[in-house]
């Protein structure tokens, strides 16, 4: 199985190869960086060990987190203040965050509509929502989809040695810009930003079918971009 190591091999060496070119993660990190200053009050939801956001510590007027699973790894957890709970039902008050960050949550979550609705109840006013999470569109989410979570999860345990506690299924039911939308303006959000993000890491099992895979990524630049692996969206809450 491709290691996370060898993965983050690959995408060096595509950076190369693309000038221009950022992982996803990177876009998010980028996004995050220009949400936070000393007034920030921030949240992590489905926040896990909370290591996209432990950085923002000594940035930010306080840093929370929240993960319905949070038990198993709150020894690891060093953010200011965590909270174990479904996002269904976010326990914390109205209007207490300036920014909510997401990272690879929306893909498990089973009710997008209540867990939207409490992302947004806990921004304030011009409040922002960031997330990054996979794109249904693309081919190997299809690919995946296909497969079993029962087959699926050793799978994952044996690429990325997270353990089988740490693996959720997946549902994929809001993970297309149109379904996202649906969800979230009518809440009075506002997208700020969006963007597809390749990455050909993910077949890259070997050199031939790294080439197959950055061959795929020109392909789809033309024929169908919005099939990028990678959703990251920035929205804002209006009032």
């Amino acid at each position: 199985m491709l290691k996370l190591d060898r993965q983050e091999e690959y995408r060096a060496r595509y950076k190369q190869m693309r000038p221009g070119y950022r992982p996803a993660l990177e876009v998010y990190k980028a996004l995050a960086n220009d949400l936070v200053g000393p007034q920030t009050v921030l949240l992590d939801a489905g926040c896990g060990e909370a290591n996209l956001v432990d950085d923002y510590l000594p940035l930010a007027r306080l840093v929370a987190g929240v993960d319905r699973y949070l038990q198993p790894i709150r020894a690891t957890v060093e953010i200011n203040a965590v909270a174990e709970a479904d996002l269904t039902a976010i326990p914390f008050a109205d209007g207490a965050f300036s920014v909510v960050m997401n990272s690879w949550v929306l893909e498990h979550v089973e009710d997008p509509t209540a867990v939207f609705s409490e992302i947004v109840r806990v921004l304030q006013p011009g409040g922002h929502f960031l997330f990054i999470t996979p794109n249904a569109h693309n081919y190997l989410i299809w690919a995946r989809r296909l497969v079993p979570n029962r087959v699926s999860t050793p799978v994952v345990d044996a690429m990325n040695g997270r353990g089988e506690d740490y693996i959720f299924p997946t549902r994929y039911r809001a993970n297309t810009r149109r379904r996202i939308d649906d969800y979230l303006l009518p809440l009075g959000m506002t997208c700020r930003r969006f963007e597809y993000v390749g990455d050909p890491s993910y077949l890259a099992f070997n050199p031939l079918f790294f080439r197959l895979a950055a061959l795929m990524e020109r392909v789809t630049d033309v024929v169908w971009p919005r099939s990028k692996v990678h959703l990251v969206g920035l929205y804002q809450k209006e009032f």
